[in-house]
């Protein structure tokens, strides 16, 4: 096969019959493929997407020439090397925007997430605060002083003026079985306080 050399020649051979142009596209693929690939690669794009970008800037040619558009005021070398550069800052810039949309996403739902989270939470411990509530005065506080804040059987006693631990544990004892059996009359209070059961 002849190779063709001059850009003269190229863009005739491109606007010719199919063999024609197969045969420049061969050329002109084949002599400036490694530079541009290596131009996108040089500016942190990967071996696909520089494929890509490099065949994107071939179509891209090869319709400027038929279109005429392209009109040989420069090197062919020099011009794809101009599409290819431009088509891949645009996709830097497309990469960033995407990007800075999916973390805004992200953000948005994180924070719609985390509100709906506390809501039901609150809503959960609305809930709770109700069946215990059914226990009584004493023994809801008793409760949550115990289960929720943790305080130790000492610290019930000093804040509750019990006259010492025992008569703590056995009122919390109380106040666990008075809600036992209310959990066991009333099975919909279960799925408030255990509400993934």
């Amino acid at each position: 096969m002849k190779q063709v050399h001059s850009d003269i020649a190229l863009v005739s051979l491109l606007k010719g019959t199919t063999n024609e142009r197969n045969r420049a596209l061969k050329f002109v693929y084949g002599s400036n493929r490694a530079r541009l690939v290596a131009m996108v690669v040089a500016n942190n794009g990967s071996e696909d997407e520089a494929e890509d970008i490099f065949q994107e800037t071939i179509i891209a040619f090869y319709e400027n020439v038929i279109r005429g558009v392209f009109k040989g005021d420069s090197a062919i070398g020099t011009y794809l090397y101009s599409i290819a550069r431009f088509k891949w800052l645009n996709q830097i810039k497309k990469d960033k925007v995407r990007k800075s949309h999916n973390i805004a996403d992200n953000q948005k739902a994180r924070i719609q997430e985390n509100a709906l989270t506390k809501y039901i939470r609150n809503e959960r411990q609305e809930k709770i605060q109700e069946v215990l509530a059914l226990l009584g005065e004493s023994c809801k506080n008793l409760l949550i002083a115990t289960i929720y804040h943790n305080q130790t059987m000492r610290e019930i006693v000093a804040n509750f003026n019990y006259s010492n631990e025992q008569v703590a544990r056995n009122k919390k004892y109380k106040c666990l079985n008075t809600l036992r059996k209310l959990l066991e009359t009333r099975p919909a209070l279960l799925k408030i306080l255990n509400p993934h059961e």
